[in-house]
C-alpha cells in the first residue's frame, strides 16, 4: 500500500535543529526566485523577535518558565545524499543565517576571549559546516548570482572595513535598488544597525554577554519551523505550488515560474533561470505578474488576474515552455519601453503620450501598446499612430465615459490579438475605436465631466492650454502650477465674508459643479495662493495677471460666476477638445 511517507515527511524544528540536523548543507537552486525581502519583511521579523524575547526573558536576561515558541513558517526541502535543495523557504532560511551572523558580530564587543569563544560556539555551527582548522564550508549556499556576496560580504567579514574592501574589489553593479544583491546587503546592514542600537556602549560587559546569550537562545530555540522533506523534485514542485497558490508570500508570477520549471527537463532549467532573470532586469521588478498578464492579453486576448495561473499553465502544457519563455524574454524589452522603464527610447512626442497613460492611470492599455511596439518598432510613424489611437480611445472610453476596467481590458485585448494575427489592419483597428467612441459621445461626456483627481484635471487643462497656442505654455504638473477651482471647494465661513458666493454656496448642486471641468483652470502657484477662496470679483482681477490663456480669458470675459457660467464654459471646452483628442 502506498503511504504518504513514501513521498514526503513533516516534522517540527527550531532554527538550531533545522540548520544542524544530519549536518547536511542547504542549497538554493539557481532556478529559485531571487532574494526578495525588503525592509518591510525584515522589520516584521525584528518586531516578532523583540516580542518573543520580551515574553521569554526577564529584564535581567533570565529565561522565564512559561515561554512560548514563535512559528516562523514552513520550509520545503528536497533530500539527497549530501545536501538539501530548498524548494520553498529560502527567504526565511537565508535571513536566519544573516541574523545569526549579525549576532556573531556583536560578540566582538566582548573583551573576555572565553566569553567571545562561547558565543562563537553557539552560532558558528549554524552558519558553517566545517570544524575548526578545516577548509571553510558555509551551511547555506545561495544561487550563483549572489552567493559570493553572501559568503564574502556577510559570512566571512569581521568588520566594516572588511565589507568596504570587498565592495571596492567587487562593487555591486545594479540597474536598480531592488536587485537581489542590494537587498541581501541591506538585510545584513539592517540587523547590524538594530543590534548596534540594542548593544550600545552604555551596557556593561556582563550585560552584553548575558543579553547576547538571551538573544541567541530566543532566535535559535524559540523560532520554530515546519519542515516538509521530499525525495524528488517533482513532488517538491507539486507541494510548493499547493502551499503557495492561495497565499500572499509569493506572487502569482513566482507560482507560474515554478510551473514552468516543473514542466521541463532538469538539464534545461538553467535556460529558464537565465531568461527569467533577464526579464526581471528589463522590466525592473521582481514581480512579473502584471507583465505576464498584459503580455498574455496582447497575444491571446484579455485574461482576468484570477485566471492567469490557469491559462498560463494550460498554455505551457500545450506548447513548448522554453519557446513561451523566449517570447516573454524578447518582448519584455518592448514592454519596458512602452512603460517608460529605463533610459529614454522614443521621440519626445511619443514619450509625452506614453507619459499620459501614467498620468491618467490607464495601465490596462499596455497589451495594445505592447503589440504596437512589437509590430511597428521599426516604423516610428505607425507606432505613433497606434499610441495616439490607444490614448484617445482610453481617454474617451475609460476616463470620460467611465466604462469599467473589465470592458476596457476586453476591447484592448481583443484588438491586440487581432493585430498580431493579421485579422485587422491598423486602419481597421482605429476605425473600430472611432465607432466605439464617436465624436458626439465624446462631446457629451466631456461636456458633463467632473473629477476630483488633480492629475486628470491638470492633464486635460494642460492640453487645452497648449491648444490655445498663446501666452505661457503650461509646465508639467508641479509645485509651480496648480489646478484652481474658480468656485472654491470651501467658501469662507467667516462672518465678514459670509456674503461671498452667496448666490450659489447653499445650493445642493454646488458640491457637484465645483468639480466640473468648466470650473477649473491651471494657475501659477503664487497666484493660486493669492486667490485662495476669495469672491469672484477679487479672483478675476488676479486672473488677469496670469501668463496663461484661460485665467486671462475668464478674468476678461465673465462678470459673475455661477452654474450657468460653468456650463457655458465647459461646452466651449468640449468643442475645443474635439480638435485635441482625435484619431487623426
Amino acid at each position: 500500500m502506498i503511504e504518504p511517507r513514501d513521498y514526503f515527511s513533516a516534522r517540527e524544528h527550531n532554527i538550531k535543529s533545522i540548520l544542524t540536523y544530519e549536518n547536511k548543507r542547504f542549497r538554493v537552486p539557481d532556478y529559485q526566485r531571487n532574494f526578495a525581502w525588503t525592509t518591510h519583511e525584515l522589520q516584521q521579523l525584528w518586531d516578532d523577535f523583540i516580542i518573543t524575547f520580551n515574553n521569554s526573558f526577564t529584564p535581567e536576561f533570565v529565561q522565564k518558565m512559561d515561554v512560548k515558541p514563535h512559528f516562523f513558517g514552513t520550509i520545503l526541502l528536497t533530500e539527497s545524499d549530501y545536501e538539501y535543495e530548498i524548494t520553498d523557504g529560502q527567504q526565511r532560511l537565508t535571513v536566519s543565517t544573516i541574523f545569526l551572523k549579525a549576532l556573531l558580530q556583536v560578540s566582538y564587543k566582548l573583551n573576555d576571549p572565553l566569553e567571545q569563544s562561547g558565543i562563537f560556539s553557539m552560532i558558528t555551527p549554524l552558519i558553517q559546516r566545517n570544524d575548526y582548522g578545516e577548509e571553510y564550508e558555509q551551511r547555506v549556499y545561495l544561487d550563483s548570482t549572489i552567493n559570493d556576496l553572501y559568503k564574502e560580504y556577510i559570512l566571512l567579514s569581521k568588520n566594516q572595513q572588511d565589507r568596504e574592501n570587498y565592495l571596492r574589489l567587487k562593487p555591486i553593479r545594479i540597474q536598480n535598488p531592488t536587485s537581489s544583491q542590494q537587498r541581501l546587503k541591506e538585510a545584513y546592514e539592517f540587523f547590524l544597525e538594530r543590534l548596534d542600537e540594542e548593544f550600545s556602549n552604555i551596557l556593561t560587559q556582563e550585560e552584553i554577554h548575558a543579553k547576547l546569550k538571551a538573544y541567541i537562545k530566543t532566535f535559535t530555540r524559540l523560532f520554530t519551523l515546519l519542515e516538509i522533506r521530499v525525495k524528488d523534485r517533482e513532488t517538491a514542485y507539486t507541494i510548493f505550488g499547493t502551499i503557495n497558490n492561495r497565499g500572499k508570500d509569493l506572487t502569482d508570477s513566482d507560482i507560474i515560474k515554478n510551473e514552468i520549471f516543473k514542466s521541463v527537463e532538469v538539464v534545461r532549467r538553467h535556460e529558464i533561470k537565465d531568461k527569467w532573470d533577464n526579464i526581471i532586469d528589463n522590466i525592473d521588478t521582481e514581480d512579473l505578474t502584471d507583465y505576464l498578464r498584459f503580455q498574455y492579453a496582447s497575444v491571446f486576448g484579455p485574461v482576468k488576474k484570477m485566471n492567469l495561473f490557469k491559462v498560463i499553465t494550460e498554455l505551457i502544457a500545450e506548447s513548448d515552455p522554453i519557446s513561451y519563455l523566449e517570447q516573454l524574454n524578447n518582448e519584455s524589452e518592448w514592454y519596458a519601453r512602452v512603460s517608460l522603464v529605463g533610459a529614454p527610447y522614443w521621440n519626445e512626442a511619443i514619450t509625452k503620450k506614453l507619459e499620459a497613460f501614467k498620468t491618467l492611470d490607464i495601465s490596462h492599455s499596455l497589451p495594445l501598446l505592447l503589440t504596437g511596439a512589437v509590430l511597428y518598432n521599426d516604423n516610428e510613424t505607425e507606432f505613433e499612430r497606434i499610441v495616439n489611437a490607444t490614448l484617445v480611445f482610453c481617454f474617451r472610453y475609460f476616463t470620460l465615459a467611465k466604462n469599467s476596467v473589465e470592458n476596457l481590458e476586453k476591447e484592448i485585448g481583443k484588438l491586440s490579438r487581432s493585430l498580431r494575427n493579421d485579422e485587422k489592419t491598423l486602419d481597421e483597428v482605429i476605425e473600430y475605436l472611432k465607432e466605439l467612441t464617436t465624436n458626439q459621445q465624446f462631446f457629451n461626456h466631456f461636456n458633463s465631466f467632473a473629477t476630483k483627481s488633480n492629475n486628470i484635471a491638470f492633464y486635460i487643462l494642460e492640453q487645452l492650454e497648449k491648444n490655445k497656442a498663446t501666452g505661457v505654455v503650461p509646465l508639467p504638473h508641479s509645485p509651480s502650477q496648480h489646478v484652481e477651482h474658480i468656485m472654491p471647494k470651501k467658501p469662507s465661513t467667516a462672518a465678514r465674508r459670509i456674503n461671498e458666493w452667496s448666490h450659489v454656496r447653499n445650493n445642493v448642486e454646488y458640491k457637484d459643479f465645483v468639480y466640473r471641468l468648466g470650473n477649473l483652470i491651471i494657475l501659477e502657484s503664487d497666484l493660486n495662493q493669492r486667490v485662495g477662496n476669495k469672491d469672484f470679483t477679487d479672483k478675476k482681477e488676479i486672473y488677469l495677471t496670469s501668463g496663461l490663456a484661460y485665467p486671462r480669458y475668464i478674468g476678461a470675459t465673465y462678470h459673475n460666476w455661477d452654474f450657468g457660467s460653468i456650463t457655458t464654459r465647459q461646452e466651449r471646452m468640449a468643442h475645443e477638445a474635439l480638435d485635441i483628442w482625435k484619431y487623426y
